[in-house]
């Protein structure tokens, strides 16, 4: 399959002593310009605000596995990478699915989470890498396969450690369940006229009710709803059409 929004216009500088020896930047907007195309790639991208099919995604797009396994503990999920880079598997820890909705939606968070990384990353697995401090305990040097935790999937929201990976991956969770498009036009009719130009914005007093409606519509747990509010919509803005 063409794939091309894999690396995009990713800028990649050495960055000795540090984890992989490099650091990607993406440029402001472009992962969410990458999980939009991956999607529509695929044909996962609905017509109008739905549940994204994560897992039908992954297959198409990455053409790989999905493995439920039973983790050493903390972890959730993983992606698995071979030696040019491409994605052999994403897998999420059976322990995740508790029979109910929360569970199920922990699951797609920790599903497109991993696909982050492998929208984002492959360039990082197709060249030689050193062990570093900060990869212990969450990279398989041997099968080549990113594991993430709890933490890493709060990485960004409750203080930053340097993981910038893991934050990049984490802003592909609302791109890829949440995307932008889907996501204005399920608040469409929470916005209200303000100001002298009449624009229609997002009132505070909405906020809440908005992320219960994108949670519903996307089946999403309401704080990943609220993270991607947060993120298109700043509390010091507005989400305006």
């Amino acid at each position: 399959m063409t794939r091309k929004s894999d690396f995009g216009s990713v800028r990649e500088v050495a960055k000795p002593g540090a984890p992989f020896g490099r650091r990607l930047y993406f440029s402001a907007g472009e992962i969410e310009e990458i999980c939009a195309d991956a999607l529509e790639v695929s044909g996962c991208l609905p017509s109008e605000p739905a549940p994204i099919e994560i897992e039908l995604f992954i297959e198409k797009y990455f053409e790989c596995r999905i493995l439920y396994e039973e983790i050493k503990p903390g972890v959730l999920g993983f992606a698995e990478f071979d030696a040019n880079g491409r994605v052999e598997a994403v897998g999420a820890a059976r322990s995740l699915f508790d029979g109910g909705s929360i569970g199920e939606r922990r699951v797609r968070s920790t599903l497109a989470h991993e696909a982050g990384h492998g929208l984002l990353h492959a360039t990082l697995f197709a060249a030689a890498y050193e062990s570093h401090p900060l990869l212990d305990g969450s990279f398989d040097y041997e099968r080549r396969r990113i594991m993430c935790r709890a933490e890493d999937l709060r990485r960004g929201y409750d203080g930053y450690d340097g993981k910038w990976w893991e934050w990049q991956a984490n802003q592909a969770i609302g791109g890829l369940l949440l995307p932008q498009r889907l996501v204005e036009a399920c608040v469409k009719p929470l916005l209200e006229e303000r100001g002298a130009l009449r624009l229609r914005e997002l009132p505070a007093s909405n906020r809440e009710r908005a992320a219960r409606v994108l949670a519903y519509t996307f089946e999403v747990n309401r704080a990943v709803a609220r993270i991607r509010l947060t993120v298109l919509s700043p509390p010091s803005s507005q989400l305006s059409l």
